[in-house]
């Protein structure tokens, strides 16, 4: 009986899931008390917002790039139409300097408004490498956190992090921040590609590729509580280049 394979390559990473099509061979039977509740909904959702910016900023971004977090400073709490046109500004200038320095801007920017007390707005963003303290002059209503992203090529968590923050703001509809993120446009697309296949390529216990690992924490095999069919997926990272020595 056929199947789908979707593999994705996104810089290092190569995810894989397997899945049932009814558009392919016979229908099989749904697993019982399976079904797409708004509780199951809402879970799918947000995996999938989470595989699409995790996809994207693997295929964009590397070590010494950074995760920033732009927030207001002291007592100045703006409403969200204001820091929309803040944040706007921001990125104009960062346009600039790095058009300045020659190098390319890379971004990807989502809003996050606080759930307690004044409900502050900040901004979670991912982009390529510049000097912090040039980055940091150019926004002058608080203070700007720099996190640089690790050698590993593998971003989940960090993806995670931002979506799971990001949430509650996409959700209310905040005024100006209605997508749950936003990029530049010349970042680069995630590599996808499907393929149908036979049961017998349904492998039970995943195999790496040649100079790759898998990701032990990324697998599931089992049966989707959306859909109630027969699902896999895993993932796996390429291997650091081996170090030659000089002679």
């Amino acid at each position: 009986m056929p199947y789908l394979k979707e593999v994705a390559i996104a810089g290092r990473t190569v995810e894989i899931r397997k899945k049932y099509s009814a558009r392919y061979g016979r229908k099989i039977e749904r697993s019982p008390n399976v079904g797409p509740t708004p509780e199951k909904m809402e879970r799918y959702n947000q995996q999938e917002a989470e595989r699409k910016l995790r996809r994207l900023i693997n295929a964009n971004f590397g070590p010494g790039d950074f995760h920033m977090i732009v927030s207001y400073g002291g007592e100045y709490n703006p409403e969200p139409e204001e820091a929309r046109k803040h944040l706007e500004a921001f990125l104009r200038k960062m346009r600039r300097l790095y058009e300045k320095w020659e190098r390319p801007f890379r971004y990807v920017v989502a809003a996050e408004r606080g759930i307690r007390g004044r409900r502050k707005m900040h901004f979670h963003m991912v982009v390529n490498y510049m000097e912090t303290r040039e980055i940091s002059e150019l926004w002058p209503w608080g203070r700007v956190k720099f996190f640089p992203l690790d050698n590993t090529g593998q971003y989940a968590d960090l993806a995670s992090y931002i979506i799971k923050r990001t949430s509650r703001t996409f959700r209310e509809g905040t005024e100006g921040f209605k997508k749950r993120w936003n990029q530049s446009r010349n970042l680069r697309a995630p590599e996808v590609k499907n393929y149908v296949i036979t049961a017998k390529q349904w492998r039970k216990e995943p195999k790496a590729w040649k100079g790759y690992y898998l990701e032990k924490t990324r697998f599931f095999e089992g049966v989707s509580e959306v859909t109630g069919y027969p699902m896999q997926f895993y993932s796996m990272v390429k291997l650091p280049e081996p170090m030659h020595r000089r002679i």
